[in-house]
């Protein structure tokens, strides 16, 4: 598979990832906590993992796709922290550390997306970027939200 195939199945990786962990997390979910334990990790591992595979290794590419030159530092630095927020995920997750530690994981990653969906849309309206996957940067941050923010609340309340 090419750099370019790979990154775009980074794309779909996502949207296919995250409906896993939503199936995952009702499924096996006896209560708000433990579906919300499932899926909000699941969904910071997904997110930040991919985004710090494709900051990292593709990052050219992943430039190119959403039309921002390519600064390489920026990227690892990116990467690194996307990938810092990935492990924590996982340790988050396997060690159980809580509710808490699951929401505040999950915190940091929205809060993550929310800056650099508006990041997107400075460049959309600023710089004129109107390439598709820098247009859709914000709508997935706000699908994003809307996914995991009322399990969140949920779990946080019982």
């Amino acid at each position: 598979m090419t750099q370019k195939g790979l990154s775009l199945a980074m794309e779909w990786l996502r949207p296919f990832g995250i409906g896993l962990a939503i199936f995952f997390g009702y499924y096996f979910g006896k209560d708000a906590i433990a579906t919300f334990h499932i899926l909000g990790p699941s969904v910071v591992i997904i997110m930040s993992g991919t985004v710090a595979i494709e900051s990292l290794v593709l990052g050219e590419i992943a430039s190119a796709k959403i039309g921002y030159m390519p600064n390489r530092a920026y990227q690892i630095q990116s990467g690194l922290a996307n990938a810092a927020t990935a492990l924590t995920a996982v340790l988050v997750y396997v060690l159980d550390w809580g509710l808490y530690a699951d929401a505040t994981i999950v915190a940091a990653m929205l809060f993550f997306f929310i800056f650099s969906a508006a990041n997107h849309m400075v460049a959309a309206i600023m710089g004129q970027n109107l390439r598709p996957v820098n247009l859709l940067r914000p709508a997935m941050a706000l699908l994003l939200i809307g996914f995991l923010l009322p399990p969140m609340i949920k779990a946080l309340g019982q």
